[in-house]
């Protein structure tokens, strides 16, 4: 009886942002004792996926273990498999942007190992149907898609056994199926279990390949109850070698090869089962476009809309190869997958990932800058796709994005720090921004009974010359159980080194009105609440304030906000004094053993409110100052 053949793998990744520690435990009780093992197996073939990110730490932290791969190549033991450099969720990020991913980690692959890879890798099997001419255009021969998406195609049992030909505008590629140990088992399974399980499913089939995400194989090791992961990978690699006689483990481009005749389907759009979940609209199966996850989260969006402005500036960039090269890689950076949805360890729900895509995006957007043509001023487009444009102050030392709903600032970015400070995310919808108006009863910070926070404002005046930019909105406010008229008017005033917002309250109501106007403020300064310092400003006195838990100060001018490593601050003032309310935001986050989930801090909300009596048909004016400011020892 002919062999079966059997290809097993495992894809390593974390993502930019990600904290030294757990780049480091993950070293140690997965990726290490996952390829040291499998070096002294040497008839035991794998094939092997890092990330860019992932290559770059191991070679500053572990050079030993790229030599180790190395040497593991020349013996033909293990095939590297390329992709995208910063783990990009290929759908998402434009044709020019994947090629330059691409040829970014396969010409670091081909220098340190000496040989370019022919299979790719798809972050989370984000697969859309024209991937097919555009890989092979990148030179590769072969991909893997999940069991999944062939099921979809309509391939079963003996349709699983081996790859297909996927073909988009003349151009084929091979897809393997791929049973991933997240989604294809009801619980993750050791290489050898693995293999009989699917054995006793689907039959002695000519190819089964068994991949596994190699940050997760410490829950395989757990499970086991061994005192370590390198006995865990002892026995599994030794259980497989005594299988010889009813298979063999191979490399995808080996097993290529020796394959004469091919099967040929198209796929759909799709990606793991996880993100698909992820990408669903509420209620609804996970079906669709993998692009549906920027519809689950405004923060998502966000980041995307920011992402693909910045690859605008970056492709007007003329004359200058160096500065354009350094602002791609920062922009390919920024693209990291991890940062636009949950993913496998929480994502877009960790803030120290969101901040390293912004903190990329920002960098290359400074880049584009050229000193001595650049001149700050304001400009209207349409940066999220909603068909309204928005108001962007693009300054020499920060950005500020105004949205119309809500007139509220959405964005602003510290070009010193590389920190959006607007990036604070609780999983709820709206998303959370700065300067966002409530009208609550007097002397209360209850719930917000105005129809400002969320409302569309209109342009009332605008002097891009002045870079000011004024909004108006007609509204009401639920008062003492009646609904009273208000209207607001509130301008931004953008300069160098901060902002100013001026405020216009008028009372459309024949009678007297009382009330607190507050100013929401959603600010993210630091990734948790030690690295941060509060204070309030009373009259010549700085009162601090605890920035991990919820607390309220009176009469009150202003307010510094810190982050202690970065060496720059927050200064906020106000035209009058006023009542503050402060409530750290935390999140649940999803994990995994290295990378640990949990309620993780989001950032700040600060609600600044102004006791107002507002006599019948008449207004009120008031206002706050917001400054970037740099520590006492830099200036």
């Amino acid at each position: 009886m002919q062999k079966s053949h059997i290809i097993i793998g495992s894809y390593n990744h974390l993502p930019e942002g990600t904290e030294e520690s757990a780049f480091e435990e993950t070293y140690q009780t997965c990726w290490r004792p996952f390829l040291s093992v499998l070096y002294r197996f040497p008839d035991v073939a794998a094939m092997l996926h890092y990330s860019g990110t992932t290559l770059r730490w191991l070679e500053s932290r572990h050079p030993e273990f790229l030599m180790l791969l190395e040497e593991m190549g020349l013996r033909k033991q293990i095939e590297l498999l390329g992709g995208g450099f910063f783990a990009p969720l290929m759908p998402l990020v434009p044709a020019s942007d994947r090629l330059g991913q691409v040829e970014l980690l396969t010409t670091y692959i081909r220098k340190a190992f000496g040989k370019r890879p022919r299979g790719c890798w798809l972050q989370d099997y984000a697969w859309e149907p024209g991937f097919a001419s555009s890989l092979q255009a990148c030179g590769f021969d072969f991909t893997f898609l999940p069991e999944r998406h062939f099921v979809l195609a309509g391939m079963t049992g003996a349709g699983l056994g081996a790859p297909v030909m996927t073909e988009d505008q003349g151009r084929s590629l091979a897809v393997f199926p791929a049973f991933d140990a997240a989604e294809s088992f009801p619980r993750p399974l050791p290489p050898a279990e693995a293999i009989e399980s699917l054995r006793s499913r689907l039959g002695d089939l000519p190819l089964l390949t068994v991949i596994y995400p190699g940050n997760a194989t410490r829950f395989l090791w757990e499970a086991s109850g061994l005192e370590s992961p390198d006995v865990f990978f002892e026995r599994s690699f030794a259980a497989i070698q005594r299988e010889g006689l009813s298979y063999e483990t191979t490399t995808p481009s080996r097993y290529l090869k020796g394959l004469r005749h091919f099967g040929r389907a198209y796929f759909t759009g799709s990606a793991s089962a996880h993100l698909m979940e992820g990408s669903a609209v509420a209620h609804a199966p996970a079906s669709g476009s993998p692009r549906g996850i920027l519809l689950r989260h405004e923060d998502s969006l966000a980041l995307y809309a920011k992402m693909h402005y910045v690859r605008i500036l970056v492709s007007q960039l003329r004359g200058d190869k160096s500065r354009k090269k350094t602002a791609q890689e920062e922009l390919w950076r920024g693209q990291c997958g991890d940062a636009y949805w949950t993913g496998a360890a929480g994502g877009i729900g960790r803030l120290p990932v969101r901040a390293a895509a912004y903190a990329a995006l920002i960098e290359a957007e400074k880049t584009t800058r050229q000193r001595g043509s650049f001149t700050p001023g304001l400009i209207t487009t349409d940066i999220d796709f909603d068909g309204e444009k928005e108001i962007l102050y693009q300054g020499s030392d920060f950005n500020a994005y105004v949205h119309l709903r809500g007139g509220c600032l959405a964005e602003l970015d510290s070009f010193r720090t590389r920190t959006n400070y607007v990036n604070v995310m609780d999983g709820n919808d709206p998303r959370r921004t700065a300067f966002r108006d409530r009208v609550c009863e007097a002397g209360s910070f209850g719930p917000d009974s105005g129809s400002f926070s969320a409302a569309h404002y209109a342009y009332s005046d605008a002097d891009k010359s002045s870079q000011l930019v004024t909004l108006a909105r007609e509204g009401w406010a639920n008062l003492a159980g009646r609904r009273r008229g208000l209207s607001l008017r509130k301008t931004y005033a953008f300069r160098k080194g901060g902002l100013s917002v001026q405020y216009e309250l008028e009372n459309k109501e024949p009678e007297s009105l009382r009330l607190r106007f507050a100013v929401e403020l959603n600010l993210a300064a630091g990734f948790e609440p030690a690295a941060i310092a509060l204070n309030g400003l009373r009259a010549r006195e700085a009162l601090s304030l605890d920035p991990a838990s919820a607390c309220e100060a009176e009469g009150l001018s202003g307010l510094r906000l810190e982050n202690l490593r970065q060496e720059e601050r927050l200064e906020l003032r106000a035209d009058e004094l006023f009542q503050l309310s402060h409530q750290p935001v935390f999140a649940e986050v999803g994990g995994c053993p290295c990378v640990p989930g949990g309620r993780r801090y989001q950032g700040c909300e600060l609600l600044l409110g102004l006791d107002l009596e507002l006599p019948a048909d008449s207004s009120r004016r008031f206002g706050f100052t917001l400054e970037l400011a740099g520590s006492p020892k830099q200036r």
